[in-house]
């Protein structure tokens, strides 16, 4: 900014300061100046901010006595200091005729923070004036038109903190690079400041996050799928509040990414994403590839940025709501199967587990119903990753409720909450069954990793493991027996346990007589007479005239093979 203008030998500049005695010190000529002339020329519109003091306690001090001015330790005479800010450049004569004082009385001041300096000078208050023995002033002899005081206070702190004078633009910028402030709190701070610096804020937002903050632990993903006019967007954000109910602003709670917004500019840092209208092809489109994509949907998220469209982010929610009018699997198989990218290179398919075990929680809405399945992996009730169940199906349709109740934000909420009753303890308990394991048992869990394996382990055969299900019981076996620790038995069930381990017994053994069955049909299918076994099928010959099989049977047939099949 600049603080002096010079041209033609006329000096034009912001700010001004202005010190005047009533009367001459040495002659006693009266200069006819007082506090009228002051407030007259602080009336000009031109002055943006200003402070001014009468002085009547000064005393000449040892310095000021060597320098010609006056004896130390005599009482100056009445004098007056004002100090002007103005928006623009004003010509030092113009001030002067404000003032109504000789234009060598009106000083330029320099410098970053000049205003605020010379306010501070007014009241002698500063160490710096006190270690002169200068007189010290209340506060309520300044006469100013803003809370200077506040001011000066805030600027010691701002000092503090950052090192030196910055602008309000540079401190705003500051706080979001280095101490996380949030896009939303700059904007409630100061809307002006916030959309004049908005692109630098965005970017300084997404380097602070990508630096200080971490990850979640576990993450879970909802996918929401159904046709136009259902609600997809508007089920998307209603669980976003059932899941947070105590982050009260939408623009705190959740992320919005649409297909026109692929870069994640303005994220940030929100518990939750909605990608609104996303099909499978559209995701790896977005989030280049399978790899990556599948790092964003991991329930074990990676502490690292991934790459989307025209820039790369550290994602650090903790649910992600994807909704489309896909089928969810055909949602889920694309994002597995076979593709092509737009640079024309093929991708294979890979194994659909790797999708359907990122999505624990698929909801189907259609026009007045809504269907929400649950993956039974995530439940510990099968070993099966694609095996999803009903959790519940309900009469609804979220879009009809904000039609019904746009205008009353209280009871839509009501009615959003009354449909997603109990939604928020099955995510939980859903989370709660991955849970993080302590360095103990992480240690026990790799005890053995390098550890040579012999060559009896080696050709130690796999058995097969068979799953059989009892009401809410699972049961795990092989030719061994029970697999005790992957059974599952619900609390619900211990009382008639030996009710179903009979069940259980006598299914086994049914599975088990069926499988015998099976192996005798297989056995006489192999065993069909053919070839040489023809002959004991025929003649009963036994083992001294085995000789002579062949004999027979060429005389009895002459080795017609068209008579004999005939």
């Amino acid at each position: 900014m600049v603080d002096l203008i010079e041209k033609n030998n006329i000096i034009k500049a912001r700010v001004y300061k202005i010190t005047q005695y009533e009367k001459n010190p040495e002659t006693g000529e009266d200069y006819h100046f007082n506090e009228n002339n002051i407030k007259s020329a602080v009336e000009h519109k031109t002055i943006k901010r200003y402070a001014w003091i009468e002085h009547n306690r000064d005393y000449f001090s040892l310095e000021e006595e060597a320098s010609g001015k006056g004896k130390a330790g005599e009482l100056k005479g009445k004098h007056w200091h004002a100090v002007i800010d103005c928006p623009g450049s004003v010509e030092l004569p113009v001030v002067a005729k404000w003032f109504g004082v000789p234009e060598f009385l009106v000083e330029v001041a320099k410098g970053k923070g000049a205003f605020l300096d010379c306010v501070e000078y007014l009241p002698h208050s500063s160490e710096k004036e006190q270690e002169k023995g200068k007189t010290l002033y209340e506060d309520n002899e300044v006469h100013a038109n803003f809370d200077w005081r506040k001011e000066l206070n805030e600027r010691e702190e701002n000092r503090a903190k950052y090192g030196g004078d910055l602008s309000p633009k540079k401190r705003m910028e500051w706080d979001v690079f280095y101490d996380g402030k949030t896009l939303k709190e700059c904007k409630e701070e100061n809307k002006l400041l916030y959309m004049e610096n908005i692109d630098k804020l965005k970017k300084h937002r997404l380097t602070y996050i990508a630096d200080h903050m971490e990850v979640p632990k576990n993450r879970i993903n909802i996918y929401i799928c159904g046709g136009g006019g259902v609600g997809k967007d508007t089920a998307s954000r209603a669980i976003a509040r059932c899941l947070y109910p105590y982050i009260t602003s939408d623009e705190d709670l959740f992320f919005e990414l649409g297909c026109d917004n692929v870069s994640y500019e303005g994220y940030d840092a929100q518990p939750v994403n909605i990608l609104s209208d996303y099909r499978a092809y559209t995701l790896l489109d977005t989030f280049k590839g399978r790899e990556n994509l599948f790092k964003v949907f991991d329930s074990h998220p990676h502490n690292s940025k991934v790459n989307v469209k025209f820039s790369s982010v550290k994602l650090v929610n903790t649910v992600n709501i994807v909704n489309s009018v896909q089928d969810y699997q055909v949602f889920l198989n694309g994002l597995a199967g076979h593709y092509k990218d737009k640079k024309g290179v093929e991708h294979k398919a890979e194994d659909k587990a790797q999708s359907y075990r990122r999505f624990p929680v698929i909801i189907e809405l259609e026009e007045d119903t809504i269907t929400i399945y649950v993956n039974q992996y995530f439940i510990n009730k099968s070993n099966d990753a694609t095996e999803y169940k009903v959790w519940k199906k309900m009469r609804g349709n979220f879009g009809k409720i904000r039609k019904a109740f746009g205008n009353n934000e209280e009871k839509a909420r009501f009615l959003e909450n009354k449909l997603l009753s109990g939604f928020a303890e099955l995510v939980q308990e859903i989370m709660k069954n991955e849970p993080q394991k302590t360095d103990e048992e992480l240690e026990e869990m790799f005890k053995d990793y390098g550890e040579e394996i012999t060559e009896e382990e080696s050709q130690k055969v796999k058995e097969e493991i068979e799953k059989i299900e009892i009401d809410d019981c699972v049961f795990y076996y092989t030719k061994s027996g029970l697999c005790i620790d992957d059974c599952i038995i619900p609390e619900n069930c211990v009382e008639k346990r030996s009710e179903i381990f009979d069940k259980f017994i006598t299914e086994k053994k049914k599975r088990e007589e069926a499988k015998k069955q099976k192996a005798k049909e297989e056995e006489k299918k192999k065993n069909a007479l053919k070839g040489i076994d023809l002959y004991t099928f025929l003649y009963g010959f036994d083992e001294d005239v085995e000789e002579n099989k062949t004999d027979d049977l060429d005389k009895d047939y002459e080795n017609n093979e068209e008579d004999f099949f005939g």
